[in-house]
């Protein structure tokens, strides 16, 4: 597979990710529980945030991103949702 390297446009922050030059699959791995390897990676990374947000804003659906999975990506989701709408809910 592939060298990784992250999405480029219009996106300052890629080009110190710690995951450029690697291979592309540990990224993108057959389980959840296979995740650990790029996770390890992304801990390391100093953009990881950025990169996390990234994702969450494009729903990415496949691979790890900034440390999370995409089912631990769709729980940030789903939180962020309630807290948006508990605030709404108090401001009312």
């Amino acid at each position: 597979m592939a060298a990784m390297n992250p999405p480029t446009t219009a996106l300052g922050w890629a080009h110190t990710a710690a995951c450029t030059g690697l291979e592309s699959s540990i990224f993108y791995p057959a389980t959840e529980d296979e995740a650990d390897t790029a996770k390890a990676v992304c801990a390391q990374c100093p953009v990881q945030l950025d990169c996390l947000e990234h994702a969450i804003e494009r729903r990415e659906h496949n691979g790890v991103w900034g440390g999370a999975t995409e089912k631990e990506r769709q729980r940030i989701i789903r939180r962020r949702r309630r807290e948006r709408a508990m605030a709404k809910a108090a401001a009312s």
